[in-house]
């Protein structure tokens, strides 16, 4: 049986997949490298905390983060597409449907964005990464059943 933070992931993948498809770009969940095309959107699985247990349950808060870079011929041009590839993560990340990313999520928290620029790159290339909280539940000892 598939762990429900592996099954969170793989709704998260196939959601920012889509995303950097649609501009052209590369994705990858936990890169071991650098990105080789632009924009790059990243998902790092910033691993999980127990937030609280109930009769046979626990809840959990599993730690996300999503890392965009783009690059281009000027600053402005790369920091509006990473204005509208934030646009577009967002949603896609906190309104996951009814129920929730299949019923596996009770619900998503919003964190902190930073935004950032590459000093020595060849090009204009700039990015962000934004924090999400990911509130899911399981049976208490089976990380695989709700």
């Amino acid at each position: 049986m598939t762990a429900i933070r592996e099954q969170i992931a793989t709704l998260l993948d196939a959601r920012l997949q889509a995303i950097a498809a649609a501009h052209g770009g590369e994705y990858e969940r936990d890169p071991s490298g650098d990105p080789t095309g632009w924009p790059a959107i990243s998902l790092d699985d910033e691993g999980q905390d127990p937030s609280d247990e109930e009769s046979g349950v626990t809840r959990y808060a599993m730690s996300v983060a999503i890392e965009v870079y783009s690059e281009g011929g000027s600053g402005m041009a790369v920091s509006r597409e990473l204005n509208e590839l934030h646009a577009e993560i967002v949603p896609a990340i906190m309104t996951p449907g009814e129920p929730p990313f299949d019923g596996l999520v009770e619900r998503v928290e919003e964190g902190q964005l930073k935004r950032f620029t590459a000093p020595l790159a060849s090009k204009p290339r700039k990015g962000f990464r934004q924090r999400f909280t990911i509130i899911f539940t399981t049976r208490r000892g089976d990380p695989a059943s709700q």
